[in-house]
């Protein structure tokens, strides 16, 4: 049996896992998490520090390992590079993931490529900002993170001197972006890639929180977009994914259809979290995309399958801020209905509910699953508004 080395085993990470082990191969998971929740679902399970590079590499040899892989990981991904090139593992270069990783870097690589996307400039400080030629509204974001921590919609100067340390406190290098602001409504992209040939598995529709913040609370499968819409971005994140020169990987991009077509807001070398590729596309298309990661990592890619035509939407709960939890009523009994496939609440009694800044701080979610669009949208709304109720609130 040839051995895949997983790398974190959170819960984000368990159907990879079990994935992966049902494609037949054996999985040696790592986390530096020794109660990491995907610990039950390995064949073998190491733990190893976030940066430990010697360490990691000793794992792959111990266990004679044939390929690497993550499903919603940004951290490790760096590593994976370096480690795939000692090794010969199938993975992006790490130069493609250090662009992938940074947002300069990578707008650098698309306008390089004739990729349309925001105007953006990198900074140490405000006042930075004063010889270039910036129009407001613009973006403040970090150079290097996720999960929308640190993302502002900035109106001017005297907002960006607000927000600038906010944003670079999620950035390991202390820098940060101001970019042009795109009008349009925002999609994210889940392809794979595999011998420079990218396939593009679902395109998904977001909402978002009112600015600053741009928070996503929703997303929905399929898009309400047409045909013309959807050639256009399979074309871009095409051409976003040449540009950055990553290949044998998943990815996730995010960009916004403008009047003037879509923009690239940016892409990882990754798939997308809040369960997009875990559940929604699964649900939606028929398609397993993490198998399909695991695949091109151990170089057993035989295409994508035939795809179904079904719906499916997660919703997040979104609480007054500053209310203290009272009671969290019990609530499984919603999971019985057949259209409600998972649901959370992350809430606790006695805790503070908080303003949704990040996507940490959202209190829960449901995600259902419909034959049709229109019926998956209202029952995420109604199931997510029944869930909400059971948190008693002060």
């Amino acid at each position: 049996m040839e051995s895949i080395l997983i790398f974190g085993g959170g819960d984000n990470q368990k159907t990879l896992i079990t994935g992966a082990k049902e494609l037949g191969y054996r999985t040696i998971v790592i986390d530096p998490n020794e109660n990491a929740l995907g610990k039950k679902y390995a064949d073998i399970f190491e733990v190893v520090a976030p940066k430990d590079y010697e360490g990691t590499k000793e794992i792959a040899e111990k266990y004679n390992i044939k390929g690497i892989v993550t499903c919603q990981m940004e951290n490790p991904l760096l590593l994976m590079a370096q480690l795939a090139e000692e090794k010969k593992y199938r993975f992006p270069t790490v130069e493609g993931i250090k662009r992938a990783r940074d947002k300069y870097l990578m707008k650098q690589a698309f306008i390089k490529n004739k990729v349309p996307c925001a105007k953006g400039y990198l900074i140490n400080s405000p006042s930075e900002i004063d010889d270039k030629n910036i129009l407001f509204p613009a973006i403040l974001k970090p150079v290097d993170s996720f999960s929308s921590r640190g993302v502002f919609r900035i109106e001017n100067k005297a907002d960006l001197e607000r927000y600038f340390n906010l944003t670079v406190a999620f950035s390991s290098t202390g820098k940060a972006i101001v970019e042009e602001f795109i009008e349009g409504h925002e999609y994210s992209v889940e392809s794979v890639t595999n011998n420079g040939k990218t396939f593009v598995i679902q395109i998904t529709e977001k909402e978002i929180t009112p600015f600053p913040h741009t928070v996503e609370m929703a997303h929905i499968q399929p898009a309400n977009i047409s045909d013309y819409e959807k050639e256009a971005i399979e074309e871009i994140v095409k051409k976003a994914i040449i540009a950055l020169e990553l290949d044998n990987c998943a990815t996730h991009a995010e960009l916004k259809i403008t009047n003037k077509g879509p923009k690239m807001v940016e892409i990882g070398a990754r798939l997308g979290g809040d369960y997009i590729t875990s559940h929604l596309v699964p649900l939606s298309t028929g398609i397993n995309i993490e198998k399909l990661s695991v695949q091109i990592a151990m170089n057993d890619f035989m295409g994508v399958p035939v795809r179904s035509e079904n719906a499916a939407v997660i919703r997040y709960l979104n609480l007054p801020a500053g209310k203290t939890v009272v009671k969290v009523e019990q609530w499984s009994d919603l999971l019985n209905d057949e259209h409600l496939v998972h649901a959370n609440i992350f809430l606790k009694e006695g805790e503070l509910t908080s303003e949704i800044t990040d996507s940490s701080k959202r209190a829960g979610f449901v995600i259902v699953k419909s034959n049709n669009r229109h019926s998956a949208i209202e029952n995420a709304l109604k199931y997510s508004e029944i869930l909400q109720s059971k948190i008693k609130v002060l």
